[in-house]
């Protein structure tokens, strides 16, 4: 293992935050911040004798405190398990708009870091689920047909325009 400093600290938050909290990526401040207290964790446990691996393990309850649990995550869990059909290309610019949509079933939970472990969370899923397919039912998603949305079949051949026939030029 690579002795760790504040660049590696700071890259593995970027990375984390790309996968589990995009709209989070941006937050240089925040990563910043966050990559030189973890560094300073780690720094300090290894100055008291604590074994690396430990240290290190120390500094990530730094670095990823308060952000274990993603509602980007969750959301596109469930539209990967629940709505395979949809384009993966797609799914996270949906999950992004979702999870605004979202914000009021999520504002009804206390989500710390350990949300996902506790009961609540199975319940928190349930009611995204109804959320999402509703929404996916009203709006419907490019390139993904819902088995619920009412949508206008193309008309059969026998009732579609008629063009007339142009003289051709002799």
């Amino acid at each position: 293992m690579e002795t760790p400093d504040e660049k590696w600290f700071r890259e593995r938050l970027r990375h984390f935050l790309e996968i589990r909290h995009p709209p989070r990526q941006f937050h240089h401040v925040m990563i910043e911040r966050r990559s030189r207290l973890a560094f300073e964790s780690y720094a300090q446990s290894v100055e008291l004798g604590v074994p690396a691996a430990s240290a290190v393990r120390a500094a990530d309850k730094v670095l990823f405190r308060g952000l274990l649990f993603s509602k980007y995550d969750t959301v596109h869990l469930i539209l990967t398990t629940d709505f395979p059909a949809i384009p993966e290309n797609q799914r996270q610019e949906i999950a992004l708009r979702l999870v605004r949509i979202c914000a009021p079933i999520f504002r009804a939970y206390d989500l710390k870091d350990d949300f996902s472990e506790r009961p609540e969370f199975r319940q928190l899923k349930e009611e995204l689920r109804t959320g999402i397919r509703s929404w996916i039912d009203e709006n419907g998603v490019p390139g993904y047909r819902s088995p619920a949305r009412k949508e206008k079949p193309p008309a059969p051949y026998s009732e579609q325009p008629r063009y007339s026939k142009r003289n051709k030029r002799k």
